[in-house]
This record gives C-alpha cells, sequence and structure tokens, in this order.
C-alpha cells in the first residue's frame, strides 16, 4: 500500500508540478514576451486589439478594451506575484534529487487556488472584451479562431 502511495504521489508530482510551475512561471511574461503570453488566442483580450483593423474596431471599442484588459491586469498583479513569491520559495528551498512528497503535494496546494483564481479572471475578462464587440465583429473573430484551431489541429501553424 505504501508504495501504491509513493508511486501516485511521484505521478502526481510528474504531472501537476511542471503544469503549476509552467502556469504560474508564464502569467506576465511568456515565450513571446510581456502580454504575449497566452498565445494567438490569448484570453485577455490582446488577440482582439491585435486584430483591431481586421475586425474593424473603432477607436471606442480600442480603447474600452484596452481599459477592461489593464484593470484586469492590476486587479491580478497581487496574485502573480504570490505566485512568483511561492516559486521562487519552492526552487530554493526544494531538493530536487530527493523527492519530497509533501513539500511537492504543499507546493501544489500552495499555487493551485492562486492559479484557479487567474484562470477565473481570464475568463471574465474574455467575457468583457467580446461583449464589447458588435454581433459581426464577434461572428469574424470567431471565424478567425476557428481557421486557427484548424490549422493547429492539422499541424500546420505554430504553437
Amino acid at each position: 500500500m505504501k508504495v501504491r502511495h509513493a508511486v501516485l504521489a511521484i505521478l502526481a508530482a510528474a504531472v501537476l508540478l511542471p503544469a503549476t510551475v509552467s502556469a504560474a512561471g508564464h502569467w506576465g511574461h511568456g515565450p513571446m514576451g510581456p502580454g504575449r503570453e497566452h498565445g494567438f488566442m490569448g484570453m485577455d483580450g490582446g488577440m482582439v486589439l491585435r486584430l483591431a483593423d481586421k475586425l474593424g474596431l473603432s477607436d471606442a471599442q480600442v480603447t474600452q478594451i484596452k481599459g477592461i484588459v489593464s484593470a484586469a491586469r492590476t486587479a491580478n498583479q497581487g496574485t502573480r506575484d504570490q505566485i512568483k513569491a511561492n516559486r521562487q520559495a519552492f526552487v530554493a528551498a526544494y531538493n530536487p534529487a530527493q523527492f519530497d512528497a509533501t513539500a511537492v503535494n504543499n507546493y501544489i496546494a500552495q499555487q493551485t487556488p492562486l492559479v484557479q483564481q487567474l484562470v477565473v479572471s481570464r475568463f471574465q475578462t474574455q467575457a468583457s472584451v467580446l461583449a464589447v464587440l458588435t454581433p459581426a465583429q464577434l461572428a469574424q473573430y470567431n471565424q478567425i479562431r476557428a481557421k486557427f484551431a484548424a490549422r493547429m489541429q492539422s499541424g500546420g501553424g505554430r504553437p
């Protein structure tokens, strides 16, 4: 029974730790630079702004979307800072050469609610941004998303 628990803990750490560390480490600055960490279909409103010309957004819409995105980033800054501080403390204290299931599970338990807060906020931000679009603009945006998703499924696009 103890071996089973150890195996489950190792599997959980192998699956959850990289995902949590990755998520915690990339909110705010990703491989594409600050504010571009969410890729093509960024849920923070940035993609809609990058498509402003294609979607025919008015200056008022752009200003409104920028305000929504800015407010969300400001509201989430404390959570992102806490995630980063937790990650730095864990990395400094954890010896990867000696697996410690308790330490890993505590770290995951500490980070999970914070990451959940950010994910919920990103969905809220996305909904607020998309609510600014006219029905025609939203339909066009969804078409662009569908084309991109199809291209990614076929392996024709970059992740």
